[in-house]
């Protein structure tokens, strides 16, 4: 593929690939899958343990120990959840280092992303490829960092201080309007 003039570019990016940015984006990615459904399944269960425990103290007899019984499972099953949700990332975190560690001296961690009116590009030791804005499927920013989900489930990432051309709010605006996606924000500790 021939690569478009850099030249008439309206924004590119040079993104090194880092431990640091791959544990951020998982964290990011993480916290969003929670907050769309692990968030209310948690917090049922919880103001449902709540109020069986509450029912439970001010009923009499088996329907008592019942309520209160059914209210303990609830609570439990909530602390269980949340548990397993900071297990995962403590082992995300873990997989991350080792899979780095494993990979580092391959030389494929320096990437380039050239935006364009019309596309982008995506430039790495063994990819270069153009991309239609239609074909992203979300836009996210964790905290400092742009992440574009194509079409696919394949994630582009990179922190907007990266960004020559503009700024990155400047470029996040932009994707927004050649993509027609609403850009998603998601906070997470350390940025």
């Amino acid at each position: 593929m021939e690569l478009l003039n850099e030249a008439y570019a309206r924004y590119v990016v040079h993104h090194e690939v880092t431990e640091e940015k791959l544990v951020h984006l998982d964290s990011g990615v993480r916290k969003l899958g929670f907050r769309s459904g692990g968030r209310r399944i948690v917090t049922a269960l919880a103001a449902a343990g709540a109020m069986a425990l509450t029912a439970g103290y001010l009923l009499d007899g088996i329907m008592s120990a019942v309520l209160f019984f059914a209210g303990c499972m609830s609570l439990f099953w909530a602390a269980l959840g949340l548990f397993s949700v900071f297990n995962a990332a403590r082992n995300a975190r873990k997989a991350i280092h080792i899979q780095y560690e494993k990979r580092k001296n391959e030389g494929n961690h320096a990437w380039e992303y050239r935006f364009f009116d019309d596309c982008y590009e995506v430039i790495g030791r063994f990819e270069k490829s153009r991309v239609q804005y239609r074909h992203i499927g979300r836009l996210i920013e964790i905290s400092g960092m742009l992440a574009l989900v194509e079409k696919g489930n394949l994630v582009r990432y990179f922190m907007k201080s990266d960004v020559t051309g503009g700024s990155g709010d400047e470029l996040a605006a932009f994707l927004e309007q050649k993509s027609g996606l609403k850009l998603q924000y998601v906070r997470v500790r350390g940025r």
